[in-house]
C-alpha cells in the first residue's frame, strides 16, 4: 500500500512540477474560467443580486470547461516525445497512473476554483457565508466525479486530432447527472437555507464511487501509447 502511495505521489509530483515550470495549463484554465464568469455575469447584469440557481450554474459552467482543458493538457504532456510509451514500459501498474493523473487534475481544478469562485462571489453578489463548509463539500465531491470521468476519456481522446471538442462532447453528457445533483443541492443550501444532509453527501458519494471504480477498471484496457 505504501509503495502504491509513493508511486502515485511520484507521478503526480512529476506532472505538477512540469506545470510549475511551464505555468501554461493553470494559467489558461484560470483565464478561461474568469472569461466565462465575466461574460455570463455581464449578460445577467453584473452588480445586481443573482439567484443561487444562476450563480451555481455559472460556476459549474466555468468548472466544466476549465476541467476539460485540464484533462486535455495533463494527458497531452505524456503524448509528447513518446513519454507515454516510456511510462507504460516502467514497472508501474496502469491503475496507479490513472490515480496519479486524477490527483493532478483535481489539484489544477481546485486551483481554478480558488480563483474563479471569489470572482463569482463578487460579480454575482453570491453570499457563501451561509454555508461555506457545505459549498466546499459539494464542490469537491462534484469535482472528484467529474475528474474521474475526464481523466479516463482524456487518455483516449488525446491520441486523436479532435481532442478538446471531442473530449467535451463525451465527458459532459456522462457527468450531467452529477452536475445536476450538485447544482440542486447548492440551490437548497443557499436558495432555501437548508443544511447539507447525509442523503446529499451519500448521493454525491455514490456518483463518485461509480465513476471512480468504473474509470479505474477501464483505464488499463484503453490506455495505449
Amino acid at each position: 500500500m505504501m509503495r502504491a502511495i509513493r508511486t502515485i505521489l511520484l507521478l503526480a509530483g512529476k506532472d505538477l512540477r512540469i506545470e510549475a515550470r511551464s505555468r501554461q495549463t493553470l494559467a489558461l484554465v484560470i483565464v478561461l474560467g474568469l472569461l466565462i464568469v465575466v461574460v455570463l455575469g455581464l449578460g445577467l447584469a453584473a452588480g445586481q443580486k443573482t439567484s443561487p440557481t444562476a450563480a451555481t450554474a455559472i460556476l459549474w459552467v466555468a468548472y466544466l470547461f476549465g476541467g476539460v482543458l485540464c484533462f486535455e493538457k495533463t494527458m497531452g504532456v505524456e503524448r509528447q516525445d513518446a513519454a507515454l510509451g516510456a511510462l507504460l514500459l516502467a514497472p508501474v501498474d496502469r491503475g496507479l497512473i490513472y490515480v496519479a493523473k486524477l490527483v493532478t487534475n483535481l489539484v489544477l481544478m481546485l486551483g481554478l476554483a480558488a480563483v474563479v469562485t471569489p470572482a463569482a462571489v463578487v460579480l454575482f453578489d453570491f453570499d457563501l457565508s451561509a454555508n461555506p463548509a457545505g459549498f466546499f463539500t459539494v464542490t469537491l465531491m462534484g469535482m472528484v466525479g467529474f475528474a474521474a470521468i475526464g481523466t479516463l476519456f482524456s487518455a483516449v481522446v488525446s491520441s486523436t486530432r479532435l481532442q478538446g471538442g471531442l473530449l467535451a462532447m463525451v465527458v459532459f453528457p456522462l457527468c450531467l447527472p452529477l452536475v445536476v445533483s450538485s447544482t440542486q443541492i447548492m440551490i437548497r443550501l443557499f436558495g432555501e437555507a437548508r443544511p447539507l444532509t447525509a442523503h446529499d453527501v451519500g448521493l454525491l458519494g455514490a456518483f463518485d464511487a461509480v465513476y471512480l471504480v468504473s474509470s479505474w477498471l477501464t483505464f488499463e484496457k484503453i490506455l495505449e501509447p
